[in-house]
C-alpha cells in the first residue's frame, strides 16, 4: 500500500476524477468527456454534469443483473464530447465507499473518499478514466471477467492506502454491481493492491460519460435518452 498526503481538489484539466469531462450539447449526448464545471460549483473541480441535472432515485446495486454481452473495443465519440483519457490528483488516497443511482437523464456511479492517510506518501494519489478494451480480466489472478454492455471504462487510482490504522480495508463494500439501469449495466472491481485500485464499467448507449467532483466525492455521470 503506497499511503498519500493531498487532499485538494482536482485540476480542471485533468482526471482525476476531478477534471471534469465537457457535456454533451441537445440532445440525445454521445460519447465520453468532462464537463465543465457548472457554476454553483465552490472551486474549479465541480459536481456532475447538466446532462445529469434530473434529480435521481437512490437504486441500490444488485449483484444479479442481466447475462454478460461482447465486450466493446472502445467508448463512443462525437465532436460535441471530448474523448478520454482523462487523469489527474484525486482528493485523498483512501477510497471508502461505492454507490450508484438511476436517473432521469442519466446514471451515477459515485466514489467516495475518506481522510488521508498519515504521514502520507511521497506523491499525491493519483486517478485516470479512459476506455476499455477487451479482454478484461482481475490484476492478480488474470481470471477473465465478461462485462455487461455495449461500452466499458477503465477507472484507476494509484498511490492509495488501502487499509487504515489498524489494519482494516479502507473499502469494504462490493467489487461487482449490476444495476441495470438505463445505462450503467456493470461494475466490477478489477485490481486492490499495491497501492492501486481499478474498476471496469460497462454501460449501454452513447451518452456523454462526464467526470465531477463534489467535496471528497467523485462522481461518474453517463447520460441517456
Amino acid at each position: 500500500m503506497t499511503p498519500a498526503i493531498q487532499r485538494r481538489p482536482l485540476p480542471v484539466v485533468g482526471l482525476a476524477l476531478g477534471l471534469l469531462l465537457a457535456a454533451c450539447g441537445g440532445g440525445a449526448p454521445s460519447a465520453s468527456s468532462v464537463p465543465a464545471p457548472p457554476s454553483a460549483a465552490a472551486s474549479p473541480s465541480a459536481a456532475v454534469s447538466a446532462s445529469a441535472s434530473a434529480a435521481p432515485s437512490a437504486a441500490p446495486a444488485s449483484a444479479s443483473a442481466a447475462a454478460a454481452t461482447t465486450a466493446p473495443t472502445s467508448v463512443p465519440s462525437s465532436a460535441a464530447c471530448q474523448p478520454l483519457p482523462q487523469e489527474g490528483i484525486l482528493p485523498t488516497d483512501r477510497f471508502t465507499d461505492l454507490s450508484v443511482e438511476r436517473g432521469a437523464t442519466a446514471d451515477r456511479l459515485t466514489f467516495v473518499f475518506g481522510n488521508p492517510s498519515l504521514p502520507g506518501g511521497p506523491t499525491p494519489p493519483q486517478g485516470s478514466l479512459e476506455a476499455g478494451r477487451p479482454p478484461y480480466s482481475q490484476a492478480g489472478s488474470g481470471a477473465a471477467i465478461d462485462m455487461v454492455g455495449e461500452h466499458v471504462l477503465v477507472l484507476r487510482f494509484s498511490g492509495m492506502s488501502l487499509a487504515n490504522d489498524v489494519g482494516q480495508p479502507t473499502y469494504d463494500g462490493p467489487v461487482e454491481l449490476k444495476p441495470g439501469f438505463a445505462a450503467l449495466k456493470h461494475a466490477v472491481q478489477f485490481d486492490a493492491s499495491e497501492g492501486q485500485v481499478g474498476w471496469y464499467i460497462g454501460y449501454d448507449g452513447v451518452g456523454c460519460v462526464t467526470l465531477g467532483q463534489s467535496g471528497q466525492d467523485i462522481t461518474i455521470t453517463i447520460a441517456h435518452p
